[in-house]
């Protein structure tokens, strides 16, 4: 249960910070000359989004039982971010 309680204030974190993140990014994405740019720009408003998934997602597994599904919710935000972020950092180099 205190997992749930971290992963709500991370998650409340986690948006906030997102969407900081995501406004900063679009700037960069619009001046880059990649054909993806526009799915990076997808990618970068679904930030914040994974948190949100990740905050609700998991008081919602854990409310129908299915707690094996916890940790999977919880990790899910970190690995988008990291994704996103190899995602833009591949995108400077070309």
């Amino acid at each position: 249960m205190a997992t749930l309680w971290i992963n709500t204030l991370v998650s409340v974190i986690g948006v906030l910070l997102g969407a900081f993140l995501a406004m900063g990014s679009v700037m960069s994405i619009a001046n880059m000359q990649v054909a993806w740019a526009g799915a990076l720009l997808i990618a970068a408003f679904g930030v914040p989004l994974a948190f949100a998934i990740s905050g609700i997602g998991a008081w919602w597994a854990y409310a129908a039982g299915t707690t094996h599904l916890i940790t999977y919710l919880i990790a899910f935000p970190w690995i988008y971010l990291a994704a996103f972020i190899a995602a833009m950092l591949l995108s400077f180099k070309l």
